[in-house]
């Protein structure tokens, strides 16, 4: 079974407990990325699953998860799902206090870019499970060209900081290419499309090849036997920088 019939299973599965669920702690459940955008990698894409908390006592709150861990527990079993997220589903809670409440507000760049430079993607790509629709949850999307930039600011200095053997840097750099597109070209996330934007649209500088090696090496990747090569966390904090440059005021 490839891994995106093993996603669906999974959903439908998931879709059928939660019409009987009760989760009082739990405002929205849905899906987002590329099971939703439709450029699903078989050999390296994960399921992502958000769920948005209330702000109710804390067992409940953690009642609810584990249910929620459990069902997906149970729904996946032993069956492999080689991704870049370890177990194949990439499990994310949100406590609704941390949301933004205005568009200004999911404008500043975040490390969890959903919530503010790409909630354009989000929005137009995503699947409610359980609760509220997330226009009901989350304010009307900043500009993405706008907010890409500081959002590549805020790269720059997550980068430079992991230092030199940091095994999440090359997946930083990647975002920092992506949010270099977005910058320069078209607001897009889609990855069948994304190393064709980076070269369209993103000028020329010094380290715009080592950019188009990144990205082929990301989405070439084929887990597990071919994982993406490890490229040094001070050859992608400087590869972020140079991005920076191009856009900084």
């Amino acid at each position: 079974m490839g891994t995106q019939k093993l996603a669906e299973a999974i959903v439908n599965g998931l879709q059928d407990a939660l019409r009987h669920a009760d989760l009082p702690a739990v405002r929205s459940v849905y899906l987002s990325g590329s099971y939703c955008r439709g450029d699903w990698l078989d050999c390296s894409s994960d399921l992502d699953v958000g769920v948005i908390i209330r702000d109710v006592d804390s067992s409940l709150i953690e009642r609810d998860i584990q249910w929620l861990q459990n069902t997906l527990e149970e729904l996946k079993g032993n069956k492999a799902f080689p991704s870049h997220c370890p177990d194949g589903i990439d499990f994310s809670t949100s406590s609704e206090s941390t949301l933004p409440k205005t568009r200004e507000e999911a404008a500043a760049p975040a490390p969890y870019s959903l919530f503010s430079t790409t909630m354009f993607d989000l929005y137009a790509h995503h699947i409610l499970l359980y609760g509220d629709e997330l226009d009901r949850v989350l304010p009307p999307c900043p500009d993405p060209t706008k907010a890409a930039g500081p959002w590549l600011a805020m790269l720059d200095k997550r980068v430079a900081a992991m230092g030199p053997t940091h095994p999440k840097a090359m997946f930083l750099a990647y975002k920092a290419a992506t949010a270099a597109q977005l910058y320069f070209g078209e607001v897009t996330l889609n990855k069948y499309q994304i190393l064709e934007l980076y070269q369209e649209h993103v000028p020329d500088f010094e380290g715009k090849e080592f950019g188009e090696r990144l990205i082929r090496n990301y989405l070439g990747s084929f887990y597990p036997e071919r994982p993406p090569m490890g490229f040094s966390g001070a050859e992608c904090a400087e590869f972020v920088r140079k991005l920076w440059k191009l856009v900084r005021p």
